[in-house]
């Protein structure tokens, strides 16, 4: 089990690393919509969420959660991918149903941790694929036909 989860969100994030690479440097302030973040705001979000999730799972299993220091977006999303993949992809089989206690009274299981991020991940990744074809930027490819 733990081979397919860690699997599953090392691909879904690194895909997400991809499309947000893929803004160049002058259009990471760019603004959709005013009802909608920054691509910045979207990736430190991102970040930001990643590193909520994982360092109480971290603590769990007694795992460093080292998260980044950096205040820009792309290295510190970098960082929360890199970690939450060591993180979860140490979990053993048998603990995908211990729970994790996070502030405000909020408890999940292991299992749901990862799946929320992934829910997460591909929620902003879509959002992000928008702004890349609204600036005219041929998002990365997702899938590869062979």
């Amino acid at each position: 089990m733990t081979a397919t989860i860690a699997e599953t969100l090392e691909q879904a994030l690194g895909a997400t690393l991809e499309v947000a690479g893929a803004f160049p440097d002058d259009k990471l302030d760019f603004w959709p919509s005013p009802n909608m973040k920054t691509v910045t705001e979207q990736i430190e979000h991102l970040a930001h969420n990643l590193e909520y999730v994982i360092e109480p799972v971290a603590r769990l299993f007694d795992h460093s959660a080292e998260v980044s220091q950096s205040s820009e977006p792309i290295p510190r999303l970098k960082r929360a991918v890199a970690c939450v993949n060591a993180v979860m992809g140490a979990v053993p089989d048998s603990d995908w149903l211990r729970e994790v206690r996070y502030p405000d009274d909020l408890t999940l299981t292991v299992l749901k941790a990862a799946l929320v991020m992934l829910e997460h991940d591909a929620h902003h990744r879509g959002q992000l694929i928008v702004a890349l074809r609204i600036l005219d930027i041929e998002p990365p490819k997702r899938w590869q036909s062979s």
